[in-house]
């Protein structure tokens, strides 16, 4: 099953270089439906990073993880 990224909920976040890995590993642990991450085109390099999740129950987890 694939997620559209263009219907689905997305967060996009600065993350530090090097730190990517822990975001990734949050979310293999605690998202139910799928998800996806690519870097922001519009973002700074290594750094920009945008999230996108299927389902609203992982993205509001991941929200308030992030805040």
């Amino acid at each position: 099953m694939s997620i559209s990224i263009l219907t689905s909920h997305k967060v996009r976040l600065d993350i530090p270089y090097g730190e990517l890995q822990a975001v990734v590993e949050w979310c293999d642990r605690n998202c139910t439906s799928e998800w996806r991450y690519m870097e922001d085109p519009n973002g700074l390099m290594y750094t920009g990073w945008v999230f996108f999740f299927e389902s609203e129950r992982d993205y509001v987890a991941f929200t308030v993880w992030k805040t």
